[in-house]
């Protein structure tokens, strides 16, 4: 069972503009000729062949996931269209009820928690024991309570200059990185890393 939290980042740390729109920091995604469907979500990216193994497995990787996000990510996206990412379910982290004008079949993916601990707990329980966590303040609530096992980055290189970030606030966690895999893609370097927290 796998906590993991994966974003594409500038090289000065922003994962969006301060507007949360991404730039290009999603360009490579559509760079290439290697097609990749994701599961649950009707959108096939196009990457080159140097990205492709590792979006694959990756992709492959959230089909029988569970996802937990926060309010904001759902809002921008507007929930998917209720189709949540990997097509398992989703845990919107808020202390906000749920949008009054969505129908109950587009909100049936969705579970909406106001606690990030109970939210990764419940995604376990409600896939295959692997969690995917969208959103950077989620990101770090995780890391914070030592709930995040793994850190992955599509390190674009470009600077954006401001924005918002991917890891900003930390405060002691004391945890510390083991690099398990790189991958040198075109236009963004993937970077994967396992978490450990002080015993």
């Amino acid at each position: 069972m796998t906590t993991v939290a994966s974003f594409c980042t500038s090289l000065d740390g922003f994962v969006a503009r301060p507007d949360d729109s991404v730039g290009p920091l999603f360009d490579w995604y559509t760079a290439g000729d290697v097609e990749l469907p994701m599961a649950g979500y009707p959108i096939t990216f196009r990457v080159t062949a140097s990205s492709a193994g590792y979006l694959r497995e990756l992709l492959d990787s959230a089909r029988h996931s569970a996802f937990v996000c926060g309010r904001r990510v759902f809002d921008h996206t507007h929930g998917w269209g209720g189709n949540p990412p990997g097509g398992g379910k989703a845990f919107v982290v808020t202390h906000r009820p749920p949008p009054p004008d969505w129908s109950a079949e587009n909100l049936a993916p969705f579970t909406f928690v106001d606690d990030v601990a109970a939210a990764v707990e419940r995604a376990k329980a409600a896939g295959n024991g692997d969690v995917g966590v969208s959103g950077p303040d989620i990101a770090r609530q995780c890391l914070r309570l030592g709930l995040l096992d793994e850190v992955r980055i599509d390190l674009v290189p470009v600077f954006l200059g401001e924005g918002v970030r991917y890891f900003d606030d930390l405060g002691g966690t004391g945890a510390e990185l083991e690099r398990v895999e790189v991958v040198a893609g075109d236009g963004v370097t993937h970077l994967r890393y396992r978490v450990h927290y002080p015993s």
